[in-house]
């Protein structure tokens, strides 16, 4: 019998791991492992850098240094839709093997009228799990840098398995309602950027706890049931875990749907989802009657 066992370690910090679960993985055949979210940021910081200097030359260049929509860049709302639902997708592979992940969605809001947000990014199961660059703007220009590498063509493969539309194929819901579920999605978002503190879990990194979202549907520590302004029934559930040694909650507020794909069973549509490790947004959810027990979903 061997003394030799199996090791791994942080690619950042260099900290052994006896499993490989305990390491944190931002792409699915990548060989980087890491021990927390802070040596990711650590690891990519150079790359980052890079990045957001050769914009940040390009916008000096072409007079779009202070555009004034890059103030949209971070808002919660828009930020979902080019994560979650980009319009365009395209993959540069560098020499050495990188793969690089260009996402662009382009946005018609009543403050700003239309523009295009952008990012490059890392991805794990096709959804982004780290944010090299991400961008606003108006300028065709500076949008067509975004393009790079080759563009593709199935675009919906990279949209979120949780997006509202997605259900689509399994629960029958009229357009209507899909309509109204956006709106709530929305609105929801444009609260939860008023109400999160500064300090909490940053946005960007919301795609890192995606684990999270089942078992937080399927044993959640509470569930609230109340009415919004519309009169709906919204469910929140709400779950606390660790991870790395830090406690968080994990949120979903769900919109209940009647007569579902079942006979006698409601359908619950996720609108929003997310961690937080503010106590006080933990109170601020807790809204409406304790539900007792799980709920059929």
């Amino acid at each position: 019998m061997s003394f030799f066992e199996e090791a791994y370690f942080c690619s950042e910090c260099k900290k052994l791991s006896k499993k490989l679960d305990e390491l944190l993985f931002v792409e699915n055949d990548g060989q980087n492992g890491f021990c927390s979210e802070t040596c990711i940021e650590k690891f990519f910081e150079p790359l980052v850098n890079h990045f957001e200097e050769l914009e940040k030359k390009w916008r000096s260049q072409h007079s779009l240094l202070d555009e004034e929509i890059l103030e949209a860049v971070g808002h919660p709302v828009f930020m979902d839709q080019l994560l979650r639902r980009p319009d365009e997708v395209y993959l540069f592979i560098a020499d050495g093997g990188e793969h690089y992940y260009s996402f662009i969605v382009e946005i018609n809001d009543d403050k700003y009228g239309d523009f295009s947000m952008m990012c490059l990014c890392l991805t794990y199961d096709n959804q982004p799990s780290f944010i090299i660059s991400a961008s606003a703007s108006k300028e065709d220009g500076m949008i067509d840098n975004y393009r790079w590498g080759k563009k593709i063509e199935d675009v919906k493969q990279f949209h979120s398995s949780s997006d509202v539309k997605d259900k689509k194929k399994h629960i029958e819901i009229d357009e209507q309602t899909l309509m109204e579920v956006e709106g709530k999605k929305s609105a929801y978002l444009a609260g939860l950027i008023e109400d999160r503190s500064p300090a909490d879990i940053p946005i960007e990194s919301f795609s890192l706890y995606e684990q999270y979202f089942e078992p937080t549907m399927m044993e959640p520590d509470e569930i609230y049931s109340s009415k919004d302004e519309e009169g709906d029934t919204i469910f929140t559930y709400i779950k606390a875990h660790d991870r790395e040694g830090v406690s968080f909650y994990y949120f979903i507020v769900c919109l209940r749907i009647e007569e579902g794909f079942q006979e006698n069973t409601d359908a619950l549509v996720p609108i929003v989802s997310f961690p937080s490790v503010d106590g006080e947004l933990y109170r601020t959810y807790r809204r409406g009657e304790l539900i007792s027990g799980n709920l059929k979903n």
